[in-house]
C-alpha cells in the first residue's frame, strides 16, 4: 500500500475570488496565492486577472464581513485560510454631469451643447455656442458644421421662430436646449 499525498499546489495556496457587484462578475480559483500574501498584492494579482494590472488601487476586498483594508497586512491576519472565498468590488469613478454652461471670469457664458430636431426626428448636435450669439450666427455654424443649406430651415423654439437679429440670450437658452428644424415651404416669406 502506497501513502497518497496530494500535491501542495492543489492542496494549498489557494484563494477564491469573486466579483459582487458585476452581472458578468468574475469568479475563480487563484492558485499559488499562499495566505502570507498581503492585500496589496492579492490586490495586484486580481488587477491583472482583469487586465488592468494599474487598476489594483481601485479593487476593495472583502474577507467574512471585513473589509481587507491595511495594504501591508497579510491574508492570513484578517483570518483568511487556504480555499477561503475573498470578495471584491471594482470603484467606478462617478458619473461627471457637464456643467449647463462654461464661463471664465472675464469671459462670456458658452454652451456645451446645442441640439437641433428635425420633423423625421434625427438630432443634431453643435458645442461650443455663446449665449451672446445672435441666431443668425448659431444658423451659419449648424450650417457649416453639419454641411445643410440652412437658409431652407426655420429655427423654432419654445413655440416661437427665432429671429435671426435677436441674442440666444434674449431667448432665456440653457445647456441641452433643442431647437425644432422646420423646412421653408416654397414661394413663403423669409420671417
Amino acid at each position: 500500500m502506497t501513502d497518497w499525498k496530494p500535491d501542495d499546489d492543489c492542496a494549498r495556496n489557494f484563494l477564491y475570488i469573486e466579483e459582487v457587484n458585476s452581472n458578468e462578475g468574475l469568479s475563480r480559483r487563484l492558485n499559488g496565492v499562499p495566505t502570507s500574501n498581503t492585500v496589496q498584492s492579492l490586490k495586484e494579482l486580481i488587477a491583472e486577472q482583469l487586465a488592468n494590472p494599474q487598476g489594483w488601487n481601485n479593487i476593495s476586498l472583502a474577507f467574512a464581513d471585513k473589509e481587507l483594508s491595511d495594504l501591508n497586512s497579510t491574508l492570513s491576519s484578517y483570518g483568511v485560510q487556504d480555499g477561503d472565498t475573498i470578495f471584491f468590488t471594482r470603484s467606478v469613478a462617478p458619473a461627471i454631469n457637464p456643467p449647463p454652461y462654461t464661463t471664465n471670469n472675464s469671459g462670456p457664458i458658452v454652451l456645451n451643447n446645442v441640439m437641433f430636431r428635425d420633423l423625421d426626428g434625427k438630432t443634431l448636435t453643435i458645442h461650443g455656442i455663446g449665449l451672446q450669439w445672435k441666431v443668425k450666427q448659431l444658423r451659419k455654424k449648424l450650417g457649416d458644421e453639419k454641411a445643410l443649406e440652412i437658409e431652407y430651415y426655420r429655427f423654432l423654439w419654445g413655440g416661437k421662430q427665432l429671429e435671426d437679429e435677436r441674442t440666444l440670450e434674449s431667448y432665456n437658452f440653457g445647456e441641452n436646449c433643442t431647437i425644432h428644424l422646420v423646412m421653408r415651404l416654397r414661394g413663403g416669406g423669409t420671417s
